[in-house]
């Protein structure tokens, strides 16, 4: 996370440095807004390395010249700096929230605020990071802010640890203080290598918590403040550009190569941009050196200046903006751009530097005796975020889709049920001619409720690794047919859609819903659902059920192979196995368009089928290899070539990761229902 520079009275300003802030933060808004370079998120770790080295020479001249650490001081320079900008900018993306995505994404975005407004971020994000039921969904407007919680509980540890080692030295009067900076030196190396040792350890296990963690990432912080400790190298300066430019051309390399995807992030991959960084660090730090002019040019140091803003106000603009235009698209662009230039300069002139170098309070006898006039641009700024928001929600909600409700018809327990057509979901699919006028009020569910659109589709489910849990639906009778619905999360979502059938049916349901959870054997490789596994096939090989349902997402190739022996093994237990192919994978584009302010039922949102279906869906391919039924509802989600994600007013999606709504679920319930029981009664 970018921040201010150090007070001049305090250290001289680097020129170099400012304009490596600079590229840092170009780098990452190039990232978040146009996508490219696909390495742009290594800013943040530029970032790092540079806040390292500051922070770190500012204590050590500190205790250079006071012998101790003043704390009040210290973290009173860390609040001025990043408390005003930040608390500003929380409250106008939670404003925004609210506006433009609705209470609930609202609620959960306050969350999220509160979360980083605490320096807590990292690690929320990191848990929502893991979450299953997040996948293709869009990432919090705050997300950013988890690098600013990294590095102040960095910073809540530090300094008090270089106090402490200032403290021992002293009982030992005959340390020097070049003796006491070697000691330092030599713990933040230990600690910088365990950091890094960890971050090898976390990043092979756990990928999505190693980009979060402080453990995983506090040697990057190591690195620079380990620079800090460097005497100046006595360098020509040819020799000095050569190093300069050889840390700009890591970096540039580290833009260009590295990818969020990659398995080797964040270690080793970020140590490229990490020591690349150290370089042009190391050749700037002599009395009188000039970095390169790409470094020092007035227009660099200038972004680097107000670089802080400009990483505070960049993602929430580009989050929030999805709701108004498309991404990617040259509207959205230029407004990205100029929206984020606009607010970081008004922030950096008007709230950031006038609080960083005020006075916020009135001091006597080490007692904060009141406060001063330091506060009120940012609380002006609250007040204006404060309206704005109010104004906007009132305007917005007047164009926000409303919400609906749609019921399943039950299918008939004898023969020949009503003849009436309900065109809402699924309905106009399979009606296009009597459906072809009808008229939508309303959006189901409404775009606001689009997450929490799951019924009871996910109370029994299991997550990553866990011992099997299973829950029973429907019919109580001795007689009832014994069911099994097994598969991951998608096969979950089906459990809307059937429920409502299973009394009619004379079906009684068990779920074997999980991670991972897909109809297999023996997969060859270590899955999410290793731990309940080994349970799930023992009730389905037992010869227990009459009939097995099964489906996955088609999102991840699976092994047709362990599909086929499972599948194998339920037949040759007397049972039935009807696979239902999984929907069409909808876009994040598709998404975002069916969230978007001023969506309606009549809006042209989709996927193209080519990209919807070009992951194949190994379970389905491995049922019809072996001879098994196959219930394939494709055409209800897609024609003449294209996939929508608003079909007979209901919104299809609830995620990019293919997951259905509650709602559309229901509208296919009688449909899915009599497909797989003609399927299972001709198999």
């Amino acid at each position: 996370m970018p921040e201010s520079a150090p007070a001049p009275a305090r250290a001289p300003q680097r020129r170099d440095i400012q304009g490596l802030r600079a590229v840092a933060v170009l780098a990452v808004i190039a990232g978040h807004v146009v996508h490219a370079p696909q390495g742009g998120f290594v800013g943040v770790d530029i970032f790092f390395v540079i806040s390292g080295f500051l922070i770190t020479g500012l204590l050590l001249r500190e205790v250079d010249r006071t012998g101790t650490i003043s704390f009040r001081r210290f973290y009173e320079r860390r609040a001025k700096r990043i408390l005003p900008a930040a608390v500003v900018v929380i409250a106008a993306t939670i404003a925004g929230a609210f506006v433009l995505l609705g209470p609930s994404s609202g609620r959960d975005v306050a969350l999220d605020g509160l979360a980083s407004a605490v320096f807590a971020g990292n690690w929320r994000f990191a848990l929502e990071g893991v979450d299953y039921f997040a996948q293709g969904t869009p990432p919090s407007p705050l997300q950013h802010f988890w690098s600013l919680g990294v590095e102040e509980q960095f910073y809540l540890v530090w300094p008090w640890l270089m106090l402490a080692i200032v403290v021992f030295a002293a009982r030992r009067t005959s340390w020097s203080s070049a003796r006491v900076r070697r000691l330092t030196r030599t713990v933040i190396a230990l600690l910088t290598l365990a950091s890094l040792a960890w971050a090898f350890v976390e990043t092979r296990t756990n990928p999505t918590f190693a980009y979060f963690s402080t453990f995983s990432r506090a040697w990057e912080l190591g690195i620079g403040a380990l620079l800090a400790f460097l005497p100046a190298i006595p360098l020509a300066a040819a020799w000095r550009r050569v190093l300069a430019w050889a840390g700009l051309a890591g970096i540039a390399a580290s833009l260009l190569v590295v990818s969020e995807s990659s398995p080797l992030w964040p270690a080793p991959l970020a140590l490229l941009p990490v020591l690349s960084t150290a370089l042009v660090i190391v050749a700037g730090a002599a009395p009188g050196a000039r970095g390169p002019w790409l470094l020092t040019n007035p227009v660099a140091t200038y972004i680097g200046d107000i670089s802080y803003s400009l990483y505070l106000w960049h993602f929430p603009v580009a989050i929030l903006l999805v709701a108004l235009a498309p991404e990617g698209t040259p509207a959205y662009l230029a407004i990205a751009l100029a929206a984020t230039a606009a607010l970081s300069a008004l922030s950096y002139h008007l709230i950031e530097n006038p609080a960083r170098r005020a006075t916020w309070f009135r001091w006597r006898e080490g007692r904060i005796r009141g406060v001063t006039r330091a506060w009120a641009p940012t609380l002006a700024a609250l007040a204006i975020v404060a309206v704005a928001g109010t104004a906007g929600f009132a305007g917005v909600s007047q164009v926000r889709a409303a919400g609906g409700e749609v019921e399943a018809q039950t299918i008939a327990p004898t023969p020949g049920g009503s003849d009436e057509i309900d065109c809402r979901g699924a309905g106009s699919a399979l009606h296009p001619e009597a459906c072809a006028d009808a008229d939508f009020d309303a959006l189901a569910p409404s775009p606001d409720e689009l997450l929490s659109d799951t019924g009871n589709a996910y109370s029994c489910y299991m997550g990553e690794n866990v011992a099997l849990d299973s829950c029973t639906y429907g019919s109580e009778d001795d007689g009832a047919l014994r069911v099994a619905l097994v598969g991951d999360s998608h096969a979950a979502s089906l459990l809307p859609a059937l429920e409502p059938q299973l009394g009619a049916l004379g079906w009684s349901l068990d779920t074997f819903v999980g991670r991972g959870c897909g109809l297999m054997e023996d997969p060859g490789t270590p899955t999410d659902c290793d731990a309940a596994r080994p349970d799930i096939n023992e009730r389905l090989f037992s010869g227990d059920y009459d009939l097995v349902i099964a489906t996955s997402t088609r999102l991840w190739a699976t092994p047709e192979e362990a599909h086929e022996a499972a599948i194998e093994r339920v037949r040759e237990a007397g049972t039935h196995v009807v696979v239902v192919r999984d929907n069409p994978l909808p876009s994040e584009d598709a998404i975002a368009c069916t969230t978007r302010v001023g969506v309606s039922p009549n809006s042209d949102c989709g996927t193209d089928a080519d990209v919807a279906l070009e992951k194949t869906h190994t379970l389905a391919d491995a049922a019809e290899a072996v001879g098994a039924p196959v219930v394939d509802l494709t055409d209800l989600y897609c024609r003449d070539g294209f996939c929508d994600g608003i079909i007979g007013g209901v919104l299809v999606y609830r995620d990019a990761a293919g997951h259905i709504t509650r709602s559309w679920a229901t509208t296919l319930s009688h449909t899915l229902a009599t497909e797989i029981r003609d399927a299972a009664d001709a198999g």
